[in-house]
């Protein structure tokens, strides 16, 4: 399988406290990060005032008033452990600073290679009344509850790779791809797109006072490192989660 990008959001109370962290961050990152931007605090709660990026390793870092959230794109599973070790360090560093993260989310995103995705993602999760030739795109979500103290999401969706040849008008301007027909097009591959999440949202909404602690946070990169993988099998191939 083909892993597009590890994502992790952190939720915390209202902070407005960014351009002294700022610097915390930049000393953080310094060997991840080639550049920041920081942006003026504005009334909207969840604009980012600081987006850190690091084009060469595809690796980025957005900060708003109510939430951090940190990806690596591009990546194997040889690249989680980093993943890992960079978020215990994030974790560490925020709340050295003070900050109490009230929940937390982290997030797979992978892309399987089927023949016949259609029918692969179809074949033992949807009732048989469901399928026949004219059945075209099918998305399924599905979320559960993980030890009585986390959710689990898996998301997985058919799509098609397409090469449309480029069309052009009059004067010579490209015509955009939402207004070109596919009649023309080929499809390369069909693809299964499948997105992966655990989140401490369920300790967070029916625990009295709870909040991510580092034993928690282990927890959560325990599970979506060893499940993922296995999860997305045993939908597949027995329909089940």
């Amino acid at each position: 399988m083909k892993i597009n990008c590890f994502s992790i959001t952190l939720w915390f109370n209202i902070f407005k406290g960014h351009q002294e962290i700022l610097e915390i961050m930049q000393n953080f990152f310094k060997d991840e990060y080639d550049k920041y931007d920081v942006f003026n605090i504005t009334n909207n709660l969840l604009a980012p005032v600081i987006t850190a990026i690091n084009d060469k390793k595809m690796t980025n870092m957005c900060m708003s008033q109510l939430n951090l959230q940190y990806n690596m794109d591009k990546v194997t599973w040889k690249d989680f452990p980093k993943f890992k070790e960079k978020v215990l360090s994030l974790f560490e560093t925020l709340e050295e600073y003070g900050l109490t993260i009230l929940h937390t989310a982290i997030f797979i995103n992978g892309e399987l290679v089927e023949d016949d995705a259609l029918n692969k993602i179809s074949k033992h999760t949807l009732n048989k009344s469901l399928i026949n030739e004219d059945l075209i795109d099918v998305s399924l979500k599905l979320g559960k509850k993980e030890e009585d103290l986390f959710y689990k999401v898996i998301n997985i969706l058919n799509k098609r790779q397409l090469k449309l040849p480029e069309k052009y008008d009059e004067q010579g301007n490209l015509i955009p791809l939402p207004v070109v027909s596919w009649y023309d097009a080929t499809a390369s591959q069909d693809l299964l797109d499948i997105s992966y999440e655990i989140n401490d949202k369920y300790s967070f909404d029916f625990t009295k006072n709870y909040h991510t602690t580092e034993f928690y946070l282990n927890k959560m990169l325990y599970l979506i490192e060893n499940n993922f993988l296995c999860d997305v099998d045993n939908f597949l191939d027995k329909g089940k989660f």
